[in-house]
């Protein structure tokens, strides 16, 4: 439609062509080639998850949000565990998707697994999230022998304003966020989130299977050239419930994530340097259950 034509329409006509127009722009990725580009050019099988479905599917984490994919297996052990894999590969710390937050790694290297009930962020701050199903490792290493899942969350002018949202359900099932986004002067833009997410086990309603709790912080500085800078960092903490093992003995843990990320973009260029932290502590290994065995 030419300029003319826009012209020409007055404004109410005007919002509702917009609005159908946005239904004809295809969505782009950025997972299968480590570029942007339309999915319809992706050379790879790509899924994606957009905001608008995650406010429609009622889902309150990114596992649940994942099952309604071709092809994805998600396996839930406990209220507080989940594994997601692709393609029948699925197991107990499934070790062959990566899982990308923003462009950093979520693996953890000295458990080989991915924990799905510690991801550090909200359901309310993800923009989108791209599923590549089918081997990877050229482009993201061995971690992505399965497949790759990159969550990408948006930017502060995406979340500008004040965003609560708090949600319920059964087993005790309580999610809340708080999200303060903004920019001053159009060059700095600032994101702080906060969290909290519980439920209880599945077979005693009274017993606490999972509780986590989580901070982001993020600045972002655009400079005259285009190019943008970005400092992020967090953490989420959660005490979960894992149930017995073998020898009946009950599982509690209480892992700890904390990160810091530095990203500086222009143009085609990308530069990413970022830190993970994972501790976690375990009444396990002192159970006189397991004693004989250390």
């Amino acid at each position: 439609m030419s300029p003319a034509v826009w012209g020409e329409m007055n404004p109410a006509d005007l919002a509702q062509v917009k609005d159908e127009l946005k239904f004809l722009q295809e969505e782009t990725v950025s997972i299968a080639a480590a570029h942007e580009q339309p999915i319809s050019q992706a050379p790879s099988n790509v899924y994606v998850i957009t905001d608008e479905d995650i406010r429609h599917s009622g889902a309150t984490d990114i596992p649940t949000l994942l099952r309604r994919i071709p092809g994805m297996e998600v396996i839930q052990m406990t209220a507080a565990h989940f594994d997601v894999s692709i393609r029948g590969d699925n197991q107990p710390r499934a070790n062959k998707l990566l899982v990308l937050i923003d462009g950093r790694s979520m693996y953890r290297d000295e458990q080989g697994e991915v924990l799905w009930k510690l991801l550090p962020i909200s359901l309310l701050e993800i923009k989108r999230i791209e599923v590549l199903k089918g081997p990877a490792s050229v482009l993201y290493g061995f971690n992505a022998f399965d497949g790759v899942v990159n969550i990408i969350t948006k930017n502060p002018k995406e979340m500008n304003g004040v965003t609560l949202q708090v949600a319920g359900g059964e087993f005790g099932t309580l999610t809340s966020s708080a999200i303060l986004g903004g920019t001053v002067k159009d060059s700095i833009g600032y994101k702080l989130s906060l969290g909290r997410d519980q439920t209880n086990q599945w077979d005693d309603r009274d017993g606490l299977a999972f509780r986590n709790h989580r901070f982001n912080g993020l600045l972002e500085y655009t400079t005259s050239r285009d190019g943008k800078m970005q400092v992020s960092g967090g953490f989420a903490n959660a005490n979960q419930y894992k149930g017995p093992n073998v020898s009946n003995v009950e599982i509690t843990q209480e892992p700890v994530h904390s990160y810091a990320n530095l990203v500086f973009t222009q143009q085609d260029l990308l530069l990413q340097a970022y830190w993970n932290r994972w501790d976690q502590s375990s009444p396990l290994t002192t159970h006189p259950n397991i004693q004989p065995f250390l």
